[in-house]
């Protein structure tokens, strides 16, 4: 019987302690917009650049306790493979910030999520059959989106103009998420390892490299800006706390959770992104989108359970 507890121990307490550092990880990046908005003097080119070059600062130590991870990183500079996967990052990152500057943060978390929405389009033009729950999904993700989007568009047509730009940055956002993914996978089923921890500091290095020098150049009073000790807080906080952390804490999470859990810690982010921004920006969401919400994590839900089925019959 102790045999029995003991063996009972050692299989859920790697699951739960994955479990705690997915929800770490969904809670943090649901920091993201709240912290972009409490930058609101900065472009989006400043912000990317401040946001990349603090989580570069703050791996570069990581290298030298990991000695590994600086291998990994640096074959994967070497391959194509490797820089295409960190400029859609980097891309993913430029969109996302800007749809944080643009729209509310719920709203963007939202429709950023939408990514398994948009490979069910791209299999549907690629004439490839869906099951039935696919399609119950993506109907339900629809109808939600639309209550959800609504009764922002009641508002004045210049902020009307600017939700929609933004929730069309989201929406950049979300396609180079599902690029990312897919290639992601193509290289897995290639045979291709590749470490997702390394991609991320690939990234970091080579967005610091690219995007520091053009903000530093369109923007020469960035530095005195970030000497601002509010913007400075916050800045480290994007970089570290909503930037590196959850990068970590998913990594492991993904490598100890079942598929359907790790989908599940995806749908909290918007969940923790609308509460933090209630609470540190004021947002709110109207009873309509609040009801259109639940029903776009609901199809989500269903869509990415439906596809990790299929991958399983497989």
């Amino acid at each position: 019987m102790q045999t029995f507890w003991h063996s009972l121990a050692m299989v859920t307490t790697p699951r739960a302690s994955a479990l705690a550092w997915g929800c770490l990880a969904a809670f943090t990046w649901g920091l993201t917009g709240s912290f972009i908005k409490l930058l609101p003097g900065f472009s989006t080119v400043e912000v990317l650049a401040v946001r990349i070059l603090i989580a570069f600062a703050v791996t570069l130590p990581i290298f030298l306790v990991q000695p590994g991870l600086l291998s990994a990183s640096l074959a994967l500079v070497r391959r194509p493979v490797g820089i295409l996967l960190s400029s859609l990052m980097v891309f993913y990152y430029l969109f996302a910030v800007r749809a944080f500057q643009l729209a509310p943060v719920s709203d963007v978390t939202l429709m950023v999520g939408l990514s398994p929405i948009l490979g069910l389009a791209f299999k549907l033009l690629t004439r490839k059959a869906l099951v039935r729950s696919e399609i119950v999904g993506a109907l339900t993700a629809f109808a939600g989106l639309l209550l959800f989007v609504l009764p922002k568009l009641q508002g004045a047509a210049g902020d009307r103009k600017t939700y929609l730009t933004g929730l069309c940055f989201a929406a950049l956002a979300a396609c180079v998420s599902l690029g990312y993914a897919a290639l992601f996978k193509h290289c897995a089923a290639s045979k291709v390892s590749l470490s997702p921890i390394a991609v991320s500091c690939t990234t970091f290095a080579i967005g610091s490299v690219a995007i520091a020098p053009i903000a530093l150049v369109s923007s020469p009073a960035l530095l005195s800006k970030l000497a601002q000790p509010h913007a400075l807080t916050i800045a480290l906080s994007l970089g570290i706390v909503s930037t590196v952390v959850p990068t970590f804490c998913y990594s492991y999470a993904a490598k100890h959770l079942p598929p359907v859990l790790t989908t599940g810690l995806n749908l909290l982010v918007p969940i923790f992104a609308a509460l933090l921004a209630f609470f540190l920006l004021g947002e709110t969401l109207p009873g309509l989108s609040m009801v259109g919400a639940v029903l776009v994590l609901v199809g989500v839900m269903v869509l990415s359970t439906a596809r990790l089925g299929a991958s399983l019959e497989r």
